[in-house]
């Protein structure tokens, strides 16, 4: 496979194109040496993404934009880990400001189940984001909000936070600057090791925070709900997470919080019965797993063409060869059946290239 020539860097800055590629080449070889680094960042992005799956997804809610800001969250946080990884920190911290604000809306909209209509006015920029106070205001309207601040000051934990972002964003002197955040104070980005921790610590209090109150809008999030082992890959349409996904989020709050999210779980009615009604379904069959899969894999066909999804599943199952080639002469003679049945059915082309039979 032929390797696209780079374009040249016609611009003559400081940040050339050169030196963001050996600060990012230094910040992965770091992570290469820190594996526990490296997985604590994907260990608060992934708890991050989790929090889109909790709320129910209701009919109104379906094409009402009511995910934007947690979506958008994502987006920010993702970026936040790119701008670090190329010598940007203080630029990495203000987009985790974003992260703060957008995942504060996001529970905000939905306080009363009516984020579908809540949120239009906004999500069309026909309304300007809330203020802090005016958010706060309406969080508290949540009685396990209320009760959490009351026991563990979270309002206060959150502000303290916001306004210590807000003096990177707004460069409050050298200490939030951007040389103050790089290596000899340069005016030209290095790999700064102190830097990069200083952005992980503040990551991890940004989305600790974020999902603490959306454990409180949803306190299911912390109830033990075994999704893949009941329904394979047709579960509920939002309104929980996996086990899995629980016990990340439970390793990145701090465990005196975590106990009082808990208790609060634990005595919700709704989260309790939400709860037994997942763990009471059976177990999903191996079989219907399997037509599960193909089914999935037949629609994937249908939309894409087999040549184009057979790239894909090649690329996904080409490890098996080496870790059991029984399972990999199996995934062999799968694919042969499904190409069986893309001829049958003229889904051997994307859907530009097909004839009409």
């Amino acid at each position: 496979m032929s390797i696209k020539k780079l374009a040249k860097d016609t611009l003559q800055l400081l940040h050339s194109d050169k030196r963001i590629l050996t600060i990012l080449n230094d910040t992965n070889t770091y992570l290469e040496k820190h594996p526990e680094t490296k997985n604590q960042i994907q260990e608060y992005e992934w708890t991050l993404r989790s929090l889109s799956e909790l709320s129910p997804l209701t009919p109104e809610k379906i094409f009402s934009g009511f995910i934007f800001p947690l979506t958008e969250a994502e987006y920010e946080v993702e970026s936040s880990i790119v701008l670090c990884k190329i010598g940007f920190y203080k630029h990495a911290i203000v987009s985790l400001r974003n992260v703060l604000e957008l995942g504060l809306l996001s529970v905000y909209w939905d306080i009363n189940d009516q984020s579908h209509i809540d949120i239009q006015n906004w999500l069309k920029s026909m309304e300007s984001t809330p203020f802090r106070k005016t958010i706060f205001n309406k969080l508290r309207e949540n009685k396990y909000i209320k009760v959490f601040d009351e026991k563990k000051a979270i309002f206060d934990k959150t502000a303290t936070l916001y306004e210590r972002l807000s003096n990177f964003s707004h460069t409050k002197g050298a200490m939030y600057s951007s040389r103050g955040l790089n290596a000899h104070n340069s005016n030209v980005n290095n790999f700064t090791e102190s830097s990069l921790k200083k952005w992980l610590k503040i990551m991890r209090e940004v989305v600790e925070v974020v999902t603490i109150f959306h454990i409180l809008k949803y306190p299911v999030a912390l109830q033990y709900t075994p999704l893949d082992e009941k329904f394979g890959l047709n579960g509920p349409a939002g309104g929980f997470i996996q086990p899995n996904q629980v016990e990340r989020i439970k390793r990145i709050i701090s465990p005196e919080l975590l106990e009082e999210l808990q208790k609060i779980s634990d005595n919700d009615p709704s989260a309790v019965s939400m709860a037994a009604w997942v763990n009471d379904q059976p177990d999903i069959t191996k079989a219907d797993f399997e037509l599960q899969i193909e089914n999935q894999d037949k629609q994937s066909i249908e939309w894409e063409g087999y040549d184009h999804w057979l790239k894909n599943q090649k690329r996904l199952y080409s490890y098996l060869r080496k870790k059991s080639f029984t399972e990999y002469k199996e995934k062999l003679s799968y694919l042969k059946r499904m190409r069986v049945w893309a001829k049958k059915n003229n889904f051997l082309k994307s859907p530009q290239k097909r004839t009409i039979s």
